[in-house]
């Protein structure tokens, strides 16, 4: 993974919710799929920081309140994938050394929570700088192949002609969406419709959804725990997309599959994506906790 240099462009928006005066409760920092924004995760902001999580949630580089994008950025696929790593990177890097609002160097666990592009790019960052990371939770992440990359560029004009339609009629494509997906949270949709308005199309034009490594590369070199979790209809680790990084068998990931689930899986089926990932998140962060609080105890053991 190449690190684009931090002092070259702005820093990415940053929404933070739930406790933040307690400096022990640990941090998701959640980033969203392609064409949504950090009030995409409303509900789920709302869920983690009643169970006393501090939420630094955000609106990646051409998306909600964060800078549009550069040019040289943009000259291709890779260089935008690699903005992608990057301000990522840039973000848990100044939150580990500064807290979420300069308080002074985290001590908590953080976890990196992401849908779709933002799952992809949460385990890529992941994978590449485990010191930054306590654990990773992706929701059907983008891992596409060369031959995918080729087709999403070829493809890009139909995304951004869409952007532009949802924009001439952002209530029309409101209401198809919530006839088409009734179970998802009218906040949520609404949402998702006003950042697919304002999303930067000279992004979207380059059909870029993820980070230029290799999938391989990134499920075989993750060391911190890994949840990844997806479903079975229209969803990106279908069949034998799926099956490839279980048979990796990297004993620091854990899948999955919520039946009946598209792309969408937490706003399709709320209940069921946080019946599997709360309970592993308050594992995982937990442990983290109490070795930060006992450190030589814990070595002892």
């Amino acid at each position: 993974m190449t690190i684009v240099e931090a002092s070259a462009v702005a820093p990415l928006a940053r929404h933070l919710a739930g406790p933040l005066d307690d400096d022990a409760a640990p941090v998701l920092v959640l980033s969203h799929g392609i064409t949504d924004s950090a009030a995409c995760w409303i509900e789920a902001v709302d869920r983690w920081s009643a169970f006393g999580y501090r939420i630094v949630a955000l609106d990646a580089r051409g998306h909600g309140d964060s800078p549009r994008w550069d040019q040289p950025d943009l000259a291709n696929q890779r260089t935008t994938g690699e903005r992608l790593a990057a301000d990522l990177v840039d973000v848990l890097e100044d939150l580990r050394a500064h807290g979420l609002r300069g308080e002074g160097p985290l001590r908590a666990p953080l976890a990196v929570v992401g849908h779709s592009m933002g799952g992809v790019t949460s385990l890529d960052v992941a994978a590449h700088r485990p010191d930054l990371v306590d654990a990773a939770v992706a929701e059907d992440p983008a891992f596409v192949t060369p031959i995918w990359r080729r087709l999403l560029a070829i493809n890009a004009y139909r995304q951004v002609r869409e952007m532009r339609q949802i924009a001439a009629d952002p209530q029309a494509r409101f209401e198809l969406e919530m006839r088409n997906n009734p179970t998802w949270s009218p906040r949520e949709t609404r949402a998702s419709v006003e950042a697919a308005c304002g999303v930067d199309l000279g992004f979207i034009a380059q059909g870029c959804v993820s980070p230029p490594t290799p999938w391989e590369e990134v499920i075989d070199s993750l060391a911190v725990p890994t949840l990844i979790v997806t479903g079975t209809e229209r969803v990106v680790l279908r069949g034998d997309n799926l099956t490839n990084i279980t048979r990796r068998a990297n004993p620091t990931i854990e899948t999955a599959v919520i039946e009946g689930a598209p792309h969408c899986v937490r706003r399709t089926f709320p209940n069921r994506f946080h019946a599997i990932t709360d309970p592993w998140l308050a594992r995982r962060l937990e442990a983290n906790t109490r070795r930060q609080l006992h450190p030589t105890s814990h070595q002892a053991a």
